[in-house]
């Protein structure tokens, strides 16, 4: 929301203006569907909700961009610099939960492919800025606060493979289920092989 108003009020490049509405539409789709699936709710009351949240969002994006173009014509650069970093807090501050996960587990789970198409995804982005009329220095920090942290999951993530750590919690959750498979069949190859089997011999049957 508040990078999607700066891009719109600095007049950036259209992809980078578009990139966050985007972003924000999947992550409504997202959290609808944790409403729809594991609370049950019904099609209109979910429906409603994402057309209430769509409103509001528009009403917020409305207004931050109002307020982004009005600094920006009071040439009041604190506030422009201050609503253009905004959003990279934010984000940074998003990494932070997974960075203590990582840590309590001793172990990354996140795949490889994520985290290379997130590390890009910032790269070109940043890329895309040197296309424009100015290079936006403060719409990078943005971008590139996502490659540096996504780095720092790379590093982690290489830090707990050399350690032997790296995807133990998942492994070791395969172990035992394989283990317990293997040993419950050996339990009822061992039973069938033990147990007698009923009525083997007929003629010692009374009925």
């Amino acid at each position: 929301m508040f990078y999607g108003a700066y891009a719109v009020a600095n007049t950036l490049y259209f992809g980078l203006i578009i990139q966050p509405q985007i972003f924000a539409f999947f992550t409504l789709l997202n959290i609808l569907q944790v409403y729809w699936y594991a609370y049950k709710w019904s099609l209109t009351k979910t429906c409603s909700t994402g057309a209430i949240l769509c409103i509001a969002y528009a009403g917020l994006h409305i207004g931050f961009w109002k307020a982004e173009e009005r600094a920006i014509a009071n040439h009041n650069d604190g506030a422009v610099t201050f609503l253009g970093v905004l959003p990279a807090i934010f984000i940074a501050a998003g990494f932070f939960p997974e960075f203590y996960v990582c840590v309590k587990e001793q172990s990354v789970e996140m795949s490889n492919f994520f985290i290379m198409l997130d590390i890009m995804g910032g790269v070109f982005s940043t890329i895309s800025l040197a296309f424009d009329h100015t290079f936006d220095y403060v719409a990078s920090i943005t971008y590139l606060i996502v490659v540096l942290l996504d780095i720092v999951l790379v590093i982690m993530k290489v830090y707990f493979y050399i350690r032997g750590t790296q995807g133990r919690v998942h492994g070791s959750g395969i172990a035992v289920s394989s283990t317990s498979s293997c040993a419950e069949s050996q339990y009822s190859s061992k039973t069938s092989k033990t147990s007698p089997r009923p009525f083997a011999n007929n003629d010692n049957v009374e009925l």
